[in-house]
């Protein structure tokens, strides 16, 4: 299991790699399934707050309604989601992105696109 400091360190690179017009703002918890409150994916979900930098909106993860105004909530994210990410499997944490609208279907954030340019040019030896 991972420590809610662990899992908002490991949504923060994500998001920096994935979608960095979006920021955590506030501190992670880890959920209970047994609080109705909670929208959990299983044991060891945990929930955040992320907010985008230029338009302000807020996406709750890991509740199922609140007070944060004019907010969208989603389930929480799964510590096995974030362990995945931490050995460098993306994919599950990428369509957990896409799930919530952080990310769009198929599009590559600006650093991936990059990332991805570099890795595929040639270098032909003269």
């Amino acid at each position: 299991m991972l420590l809610p400091e662990q899992v908002q360190r490991l949504v923060e690179l994500a998001l920096a790699e994935f979608a960095p017009e979006w920021q955590v703002t506030g501190p992670c918890s880890e959920l209970s399934l047994h609080n109705p409150e909670h929208w959990v994916s299983g044991l060891g979900t945990f929930g955040l707050v992320l907010r985008n930098r230029n338009s302000r909106a807020a996406k709750v993860l890991g509740w199922r309604n609140g007070d944060v105004g004019s907010a969208s909530y989603h389930r929480g994210i799964s510590y096995r989601v974030l362990e995945a990410y931490a050995d460098r499997i993306t994919d599950p944490i990428r369509r957990y992105f896409e799930e919530i609208g952080l990310v769009i279907p198929g599009k590559l954030s600006p650093r991936l696109a990059q990332t991805a340019a570099a890795r595929s040019s040639i270098n032909y030896a003269e």
